[in-house]
């Protein structure tokens, strides 16, 4: 149930989530699903560790397999229960009809490990690969599917194209 401050809180938001990052500017990767984001960053195996925003493509890596990992066994953290009903819903349908989605690539998934800038890059595709890999057999079987930290419960298919939005928005970086 949402509480008058959640819907204060989500009315006062949604403005600012129509508006911010809805032009599509050079640099912007979009991807429907996990498997176009597979295939997209199989083409990044080759160009070793760099920069990608904020963050290296190590971390890039392994922050978005996080997400695909916390999304089969728990967040370690979530936001309060009247952000994840009023909030963060809002949020994940805006980004669904954005078709993209938009945050600060530096901001760790909370109470995740810190992963550090650099290390062994096959294992980190491996580990990103493999994410992918158990998210879309899990959709697939239609198995339930954790709350998401912000967002909260998500149908599984829409939950994977915010996985794939994730991963599109953090490889933007890359393409500039």
């Amino acid at each position: 149930m949402i509480n008058r401050r959640g819907f204060t809180a989500g009315f006062l938001t949604l403005p600012w989530l129509l508006a911010s990052n809805t032009a599509n500017a050079a640099g912007t990767i979009r991807f429907a699903s996990l498997a176009e984001a597979r295939a997209a960053l199989t083409g990044w195996q080759q160009g070793g560790n760099r920069q990608a925003g904020p963050v290296t493509l190590h971390q890039m890596l392994h922050h978005c397999a996080q997400s695909l990992e916390y999304g089969l066994s728990g967040f370690p953290e979530l936001k309060p229960a009247w952000f994840r009903a009023s909030i963060g819903p809002m949020a994940a349908q805006v980004f669904l009809w954005r078709g993209q989605l938009s945050h600060d690539l530096a901001d760790p998934i909370p109470g995740a490990p810190a992963i550090p800038t650099s290390g062994d890059m096959a294992a980190a595709f491996a580990r990103l690969f493999a994410g992918i890999d158990a998210f879309e057999a899990a959709v697939s079987r239609n198995a339930p599917l954790m709350p998401h930290f912000a967002y909260g419960a998500v149908a599984p298919v829409d939950y994977a194209r915010l996985q794939a939005f994730h991963i599109a928005q953090h490889m933007e970086p890359l393409n500039t």
